[in-house]
């Protein structure tokens, strides 16, 4: 059996999940700061004797929940030089700065995304960055490279440079999380090393919460854009899995309704949120300010948000226009309700306990979720077919490397497109799988 769990800013819900996808109980009880006690509150409020029938357990919660806590993190681009208006940082809210730090370098290096090489990595440079990092007592590196989708060897070596000058440095590699864009992808890297302490801490309050309440069974983290990726996982890359509630209500809702196309209204406690979702995925939007306000390389959900809370006064009107306007664009589409108040969704059955569990629900019936993102340079049609079965290749490793079981690991899509501006041959490589859970009964 599965448990999925969501804790939000007003409550905390928790169900359990039967493997043919039925609801076996709930408990909703009220959120407190922090999240071991909502877990444990929320445990004790299920039915006694549960515990031990959960196979895996589905967390799903938002870090802007709390205070947002970053560590300092050393900056290292590789690339040609460039305007300061342009360096690593630039364009980033004063307040993120400060508690990523001032430790930032560009160094010598990098490739155009055709793959042609900008220059030598400057090695020296990247040892003497790293040296002057440890004497500041800083170990944790992000690691920028231009053209690193394309070339990732600049940044592979780098990090090889770095663990060699410092011992125990953890490392992020841009061209592990972001796409093409080099400041985008740059920013998603320095978030990520800057988030790491704030997930061991997260997944460390979580384990031992679960344990107390009698749940053994491993933990997976739902990710932004729907899906679940393991704990050790999420250690590695948290800001895949830092705002995931919507996500998991909106494919919630419309699985527990059995709606191919759905408009879910994600009514929370400061915002109200409205996702088309199809086939049981979130519509995605293209990158943009994320996490603090600094501009990030990742898909998100496109949500249609109508502002509560601080005097915002949205009732049934408001919410009414606010579907309509994404109904526009998805036709034919069901209209659902999820979070803590679908009396305000114009639905014609409201209910209540089954759309504030819809996070829980949906983060419960998740699979393993994992993307890869590159650029190739292909000459020919079967040249590019050799790197798309690459690209699937990858992903197929990541799938089970972020908790799926092997067996169960299955290619989603593996497709590519043309980058305009550049020469004949230059594509982007998408490629999606998926898998079960470990830990979750067949």
């Amino acid at each position: 059996m599965r448990l999925g769990v969501d804790v939000g800013r007003a409550t905390t819900v928790a169900v359990l999940v039967a493997p043919g996808g039925q609801t076996v109980a709930r408990a909703v009880v009220g959120s407190v700061p922090g999240i071991g006690d909502c877990l444990r509150a929320v445990l004790a409020a299920l039915p006694v004797g549960r515990a031990g029938e959960v196979d895996a357990v589905a967390l799903t919660t938002d870090l802007e929940r709390g205070p947002l806590r970053l560590r300092p993190v050393a900056t290292l681009r590789i690339s040609p030089p460039c305007h300061p208006s342009l360096g690593p940082l630039a364009g980033w809210p004063e307040r993120a700065v400060r508690a990523v730090g001032p430790l930032r370098r560009v160094v010598g290096g990098g490739s155009a995304l055709t793959g042609r090489l900008l220059a030598p990595l400057d090695r020296a440079g990247v040892v003497d960055f790293a040296r002057q990092a440890a004497a500041e007592g800083v170990t944790a590196f992000a690691v920028s490279a231009a053209g690193a989708l394309t070339r990732p060897e600049p940044e592979l070596s780098a990090a090889e440079a770095i663990a060699d000058t410092v011992p125990g440095a953890e490392i992020t590699l841009s061209h592990e999380l972001g796409r093409s864009g080099l400041r985008e992808r740059e920013n998603t890297a320095v978030l990520n090393a800057a988030l790491r302490p704030w997930a061991a801490r997260l997944n460390d309050t979580a384990d031992r919460a679960l344990r107390a309440g009698g749940v053994r069974a491993p933990l997976f983290l739902a990710r932004n854009t729907g899906g679940l990726v393991s704990a050790s996982y999420f250690r590695r890359y948290p800001v895949l899995a830092t705002a995931s509630t919507t996500a998991s209500a909106v494919r919630g809702a419309a699985l527990a309704a059995g709606a191919a196309r759905a408009v879910v209204v994600d009514v929370g406690a400061e915002e109200i949120r409205c996702v088309s979702v199809t086939d049981g995925e979130a519509e995605r939007s293209d990158a943009g300010p994320g996490l603090g306000g600094v501009d990030l390389d990742l898909d998100r959900i496109r949500a249609d948000i109508l502002a509560r809370g601080d005097g915002s006064q949205a009732g049934a009107e408001e919410v009414a226009a606010l579907a309509a306007g994404v109904q526009r664009r998805t036709p034919g589409a069901v209209l659902l309700a999820a979070g803590g108040e679908p009396r305000l969704v114009p639905v014609r059955t409201p209910d209540p306990a089954t759309a504030v569990a819809a996070a829980a629900y949906g983060a419960a019936c998740s699979e393993i979720a994992v993307e890869v993102d590159q650029v190739a340079v292909a000459g020919s049609r079967a040249a590019l077919d050799r790197f798309l079965g690459i690209a699937g290749d990858q992903a197929m490793a990541r799938v089970v490397a972020a908790g799926a079981v092997p067996a169960t690991a299955r290619l989603a899509f593996a497709v590519h497109t043309p980058v305009s501006y550049l020469p004949e041959g230059v594509h982007r490589l998408r490629a999606r799988a998926l898998g079960r859970p470990t830990g979750l009964p067949s």
